[in-house]
Order: structure tokens, then C-alpha cells, then sequence
């Protein structure tokens, strides 16, 4: 049977979903009024209610996945604070034939924002992904009015790669689109592994 996956860092953990995760405080978190969606990607659209709930569910799948059966690596985990759920951090591929890797960080709490508990749990997703991966570089993707997420790549290391000005009009503004990434040589040299 497969080792049920957890990673302790100061304040947070990252770990599998639990059954008990999918709570009526973590639907709160995901509704669609929560302030996290205004930064994370909003050009594409507010989500539903019914969008959300569906998140929900997906967390719950997974929480009821016996750990053999997740992929390796995990794809989606839980930002544990104090026992409780606060955001989760999450992977995908870009380009699976070229092996591009791309990753984020959400605090749905937004009562936590600031407090580098984002910070904290990239630089763990980061090492587990380069530990359990043969990976060359990881990268997100973002947008100038989403600061947060910008200083969090900045405070780990991650390098502006690409800006794309102007790309993006929202909320009454211009925003550039950024991609920060590391390398796996750079991430090993910090000391963050």
C-alpha cells in the first residue's frame, strides 16, 4: 500500500485530502464572492457556484482515493494550517511532450494573506515536484495586479521568464502577463531543497 503523502513545513502542511477536508468552512472559502478569485486568473471569467461545488467534489474524489491509487506525483494538495484547510497548491502540464511544467499557489483565506503562508507552501510544492520528478524547470503563470503571487516567486528565487505587455485588460486597467520560473539547478543552489 502507498504511503499516504505529507510535508511538514513551520506553519502549514501539504498533505492528501482527507474526507473531513470537504467541510462546509472550505465551501465557504471556494464560493465565488471570496476575494482569491479576483486574483487568481479573473480575466477568464467569475466561476459559478456550480463551478465550485464541482471543485469541492473533486477535492472530495481525491480524498477518497486510496493513496496507491493517486498519481505520483500528486496533481492537487491541501494547505493545512492548524488543522484546518486554507488554499492548495496544484500542477499541471503546459506541454507533457516537451516537459513543461506548470504550478500555483492559492490562499483562499484571505484573512491569511501576507503572512508568507503562500511563500512557504510553494517552496514545499517546489521541492517535492523536482524530488519526485525529473523536472528541469518549474514555472507559473500570472498577471500584474496579482502581487501577491509575483512577490511569492520573487521571495523563492523564481525568475521573470516571460512578459507579455499589456496583454490583459481588467478591471479597468492593462495588466502584463509573467511567467516566473526555476530551474532545478537554481532551486538546489538556494538551498530551498
Amino acid at each position: 500500500m502507498a504511503e499516504i503523502l505529507e510535508m511538514r513545513g513551520e506553519r502549514v502542511t501539504l498533505r492528501d485530502w482527507h474526507p473531513s477536508d470537504v467541510d462546509d468552512r472550505l465551501r465557504e472559502l471556494l464560493s465565488p464572492g471570496r476575494p482569491w478569485h479576483l486574483t487568481n486568473g479573473p480575466y477568464f471569467g467569475r466561476p459559478t457556484a456550480a463551478d465550485m461545488d464541482r471543485l469541492a467534489q473533486r477535492f472530495a474524489g481525491l480524498a477518497a482515493t486510496g493513496a496507491e491509487l493517486l498519481p505520483e506525483p500528486r496533481e492537487n494538495l491541501p494547505i493545512v494550517l492548524d488543522e484546518a484547510v486554507v488554499g492548495s497548491v496544484s500542477w499541471y502540464w503546459e506541454d507533457q511532450r516537451t516537459d513543461w511544467r506548470r504550478m500555483g499557489v492559492t490562499i483562499y483565506d484571505e484573512t491569511l494573506w501576507g503572512q508568507g503562508l503562500a511563500t512557504e507552501a510553494m517552496a514545499l510544492w517546489t521541492t517535492y515536484l523536482f524530488e519526485v520528478t525529473d523536472a528541469l524547470r518549474l514555472d507559473f503563470a500570472t498577471y500584474t495586479g496579482n502581487t501577491g503571487m509575483l512577490g511569492v516567486g520573487r521571495k523563492l528565487g523564481f525568475v521573470e521568464e516571460a512578459r507579455i505587455r499589456r496583454a490583459r485588460r481588467w478591471s479597468g486597467g492593462v495588466h502584463d502577463a509573467i511567467v516566473m520560473g526555476v530551474l532545478r539547478e537554481e532551486w538546489e543552489d538556494a538551498g530551498w531543497d
